[in-house]
């Protein structure tokens, strides 16, 4: 299984946040994360959100925004298969 075949996305309001926030995580050594542009069939228009391949690091994710007041957006689960890419929205 590769990182790409299948991994979480977490959309977020503003571009802002989403780079305030991957940029306090990578400061504290979370390289599990990326900055991305958010996939169209989340969102239209201008906007980031953190990936990450593992749903553990959701975790992570809630404390340090909780920490810096940052409200985390909607969280997907992307597949791929037989080259056809799935989303689901995940509970959290």
């Amino acid at each position: 299984m590769s990182y790409d075949s299948k991994y979480y996305i977490c959309a977020f309001d503003t571009k802002n946040m989403a780079i305030y926030l991957y940029s306090i995580l990578d400061g504290l050594g979370y390289k599990q994360f990326q900055l991305i542009s958010t996939p169209c069939e989340i969102k239209a228009g201008c906007s980031y959100s953190i990936k990450f391949a593992n749903i553990g690091d959701l975790g992570i994710l809630k404390v340090e925004a909780q920490k810096l007041g940052v409200k985390l957006g909607d969280v997907y689960f992307f597949e791929r298969k037989d080259g056809k890419r799935s989303v689901k929205k995940v509970v959290i």
